[in-house]
């Protein structure tokens, strides 16, 4: 079954909308970001320095190179040897709306189950999986970064790089989550099953803080881009250490198993496209908002056939008003209690918060899987309606509330971690 463009003259309501997809300036004035497709035989870098152009950021999996290039210069350097295609970076923005309350949380208030964990039965997997895997499955959270001493998130925070910029950055300072969205989104797929403020949906996954987004939740195409490759390449940096050609569920390589997206934009970019389905061919399980402009069709990059697009429900299970319709699954997103900077928590709404829920039960699934066999379940694609893929499994096993089968409301419907976990493991 494929996703349907449904037309239709629903009103979008922007709640949060994506920015424009407008050429992104650089960090002067007088030049644009663009990315260069190329053929890597053919392509030659001081050709660029010659019609003034400077080489950002050269990707190591895809065939694409980004470059800062005045703007009469673009013309220039898509006639170039080796250059096939000419994309202008475009902007992709977080999916939130605002906090419910004014003041924070005091600080470290006694932990309670937020309903959305609740819903997803997460809490009915514990006795069989947290997500705990010998460090085997890692949540790459492509974000604004995470509050990385938080309390009820350090422990299960593996590693952490920025992107911003085209500039790839380990430092803590530099991946710190100056917004608030990120740190909320990690809380609901991991935060720490203790005593104090919330409990995630995998309690004892380990997560990659890869932020794509500046402080403000807004990020260049390209930079999420590079955080993608970063999910690949890990920590060490080497996408396959040991050369078996297997870098997802490997114990010998440190790729992330899940990629967790809570943002978006209108632009259809190739390269972008193309560095997701480098992931998805590893193996790679990419979950992102759908988004919240009550649109006919999520957003990209959830609209791509290799991403689990995720709609946002309500305590009563109706579909939140802004979530855009023909995602591929639902799951909580109205009134999302998580952690929040600065050692608290808060309540959000969006898509970008049922997202992690998702993730988070993707994390399960993952981990259950390989602590009994080994290795880990293959992707699979938004038609399967089996239990040998994950995306299968979210198909099957979801709570299906709209038509029977897959609706454009629902989806498949809202996903269960219980039942989920249940199915993988047979």
């Amino acid at each position: 079954m494929e996703r349907r463009v449904v037309v239709g003259g629903l009103l979008v309501l922007a709640l949060v909308l994506s920015l424009f997809a407008v050429p992104t300036a650089a960090k002067g004035s007088d030049t644009v970001r663009v990315v260069a497709l190329i053929d890597r035989d053919d392509f030659r870098g001081d050709a660029v320095r010659g019609i003034g152009g400077k080489i950002v950021y050269e990707f190591k999996l895809i065939d694409a190179v980004v470059i800062d290039i005045p703007p009469n210069a673009v013309g220039k350097l898509a006639k170039l040897e080796g250059v096939k295609n000419v994309e202008f970076d475009a902007q992709a923005q977080l999916y939130r709306g605002g906090p419910r309350w004014l003041v924070p949380e005091p600080t470290q208030p006694a932990q309670e189950i937020p309903w959305g964990i609740e819903r997803v039965k997460a809490p009915d997997t514990w006795s069989i999986t947290t997500g705990a895997s010998n460090g085997v499955i890692e949540v790459a959270i492509l974000d604004t970064g995470i509050d990385w001493d938080h309390p009820d998130l350090k422990d299960n925070i593996a590693w952490g790089v920025s992107t911003i910029g085209g500039e790839v950055s380990t430092d803590p300072a530099d991946w710190y989550d100056g917004n608030g969205h990120g740190t909320h989104v990690a809380g609901t797929i991991a935060a720490l099953n203790n005593d104090i403020g919330v409990v995630g949906v995998a309690p004892n996954v380990e997560i990659y803080a890869i932020k794509v987004l500046d402080d403000r939740g807004s990020g260049a195409y390209t930079d999420i881009a590079i955080g993608i490759e970063q999910a690949l390449l890990g920590p060490d940096g080497i996408l396959d250490k040991d050369g078996d050609g297997i870098i997802v569920g490997d114990p010998d390589d440190d790729a992330a198993e899940v990629i967790s997206m809570s943002l978006g934009g209108p632009s259809d970019d190739e390269y972008l496209h193309d560095m997701i389905i480098k992931a998805y061919n590893y193996g790679v399980v990419i979950v992102a908002a759908s988004g919240n402009e009550a649109a006919d069709q999520p957003s990209y990059p959830a609209i791509y056939p290799e991403v689990i697009a995720v709609g946002a429900t309500d305590s009563s299970d109706a579909v939140a008003y802004f979530s855009n319709l023909q995602p591929e699954v639902s799951a909580p997103g109205v009134d999302v209690l998580s952690t929040y900077p600065d050692d608290t928590y808060e309540s959000l709404s969006g898509t970008s918060m049922a997202t992690p829920h998702v993730s988070g039960v993707v994390a399960l699934i993952q981990a259950a899987y390989y602590n009994k066999y080994g290795k880990v379940l293959p992707v699979g694609t938004f038609d399967d309606m089996n239990t040998n893929t994950v995306r299968g499994i979210l198909h099957v096993t979801a709570d299906d509330l709209g038509d029977p089968g897959w609706d454009i409301y629902y989806g498949y419907g809202i996903v269960r971690a219980d039942l989920a976990v249940q199915a993988a493991l047979g």
